[in-house]
């Protein structure tokens, strides 16, 4: 079957198929799975709010792992002060 091939959109791959009757049919898959309790739409709402703030012009790779990390942070509690790494000595 002829295709597109893979095409990067940053948050998702995609590909492109033409049906017989030229009907553009697109195979979509996200590059992250979301944490426990949230959904993809929450990701990428994340995701946007931090691709705005920073000015670039689309989502990527960093902004996907930097909402996933400020939502586990949000939702999640902790006895520590913050969640960087320590010095066990």
């Amino acid at each position: 079957i002829k295709h597109s091939g893979v095409k990067d959109r940053g948050f998702m791959d995609s590909i492109y198929f033409e049906d017989p009757l030229g009907l553009l049919i697109e195979l979509a898959s996200y590059r992250f799975e979301p944490p426990a309790g949230f959904t993809h739409a929450d990701v990428l709402m994340q995701a946007h709010k931090l691709r705005v703030a920073r000015g670039d012009y689309a989502i990527a790779e960093v902004h996907l792992a930097d909402a996933i990390q400020a939502l586990v942070e949000r939702s999640r509690a902790t006895l520590s002060e913050d969640r960087a790494p320590k010095n066990p000595y």
